[in-house]
């Protein structure tokens, strides 16, 4: 169900879903992450992380899930890589906790956070008579409240609770905020009609952009136009082009192969984003 690997195992129709884990190495974010994938328990924290896919499905479609487990604070690659972001903290220990706080300010440092979701664990896996739970109620929910429009949940990896219920809620809400990403409003005054073919051609193009890294490189709608005409330009380039099997590092591209790129297509007539 899971490889530890950047090989492409699925349709290239499948959509991705970008899953960043955040947590210090006393947090229990790996065995969080090896319990969701095999269903069993390892006590052993990975230090340096680890990248991991799983075909899943969300709202009867389905999805590549590609998670990331960081071995220490997020940088910019990674904030601008993920599409949601999974803070974990162990309820025993104290350093594990005030750390979310730090990875949470890193993470803003580079990436406006509106529109990525996020979910707060705390871990139950270390409690036990020498190690007592020292994160009540009150501070957890407190944090999750500090980090804004998260929500938080207990887990143990150990007997699997609540374990898929964190995966599946945030992949959850991962879609539900790319469709509402992937929806453009009609301008004023004008009427949209959702069945003609340019509209559901507008959608695939926003599909495209999304998988592609375009919407996050941060290019204006007016760029985003022209890209729209080039896709659709009758042209054997695009079907000898290859997609990048490195899944889990950034996908922008240079400003002169993007040019290239745009010159290489030929000529077509612009669409304008009105129509």
């Amino acid at each position: 169900s899971f490889v530890n690997s950047q090989e492409w195992t699925l349709s290239k129709s499948v959509p991705e879903i970008r899953l960043g884990i955040l947590g210090s190495v006393t947090s229990g974010k790996s065995a969080l992450v090896h319990r969701y994938l095999t269903g069993s328990y390892v006590r052993e924290e990975s230090p340096e992380g680890g990248r991991f896919k799983k075909e899943i499905v969300v709202d009867g479609q389905s999805f590549l899930l590609l998670i990331r487990d960081e071995g220490g604070p997020p940088e910019i690659e990674f904030s601008n890589w993920v599409d949601g972001v999974i803070f974990v903290f162990s309820l025993e220990d104290e350093t594990s906790f005030h750390s979310i706080y730090n990875y949470y300010r890193r993470l803003v440092q580079y990436r406006n956070l509106s529109n990525v979701p996020l979910i707060l664990v705390g871990t139950q896996d270390s409690i036990c008579s020498e190690r007592p739970r020292v994160i009540f109620d009150d501070r957890a929910k407190k944090l999750a409240s500090d980090l804004k429009r998260c929500a938080y949940y207990e887990s143990c990896s150990t007997y699997g609770l609540n374990v898929d219920h964190v995966f599946h809620d945030i992949a959850h809400k991962i879609s539900c905020s790319r469709r509402k990403l992937d929806y453009v409003s009609p301008p004023s005054g004008h009427l949209s009609t959702p069945t003609t073919p340019l509209h559901r051609s507008a959608s695939t193009s926003s599909a495209i952009y999304h998988n592609n890294g375009i919407r996050s490189n941060g290019k204006s709608l007016h760029e985003s136009s022209l890209s729209i005409s080039s896709l659709f330009t009758p042209t054997p380039l695009r079907k000898s082009s290859r997609r990048k099997s490195n899944l889990f590092s950034g996908r922008k591209a240079s400003d002169s192969e993007e040019k290239r790129r745009l010159n290489d297509l030929g000529f077509g007539r612009n669409i304008p984003v009105k129509q």
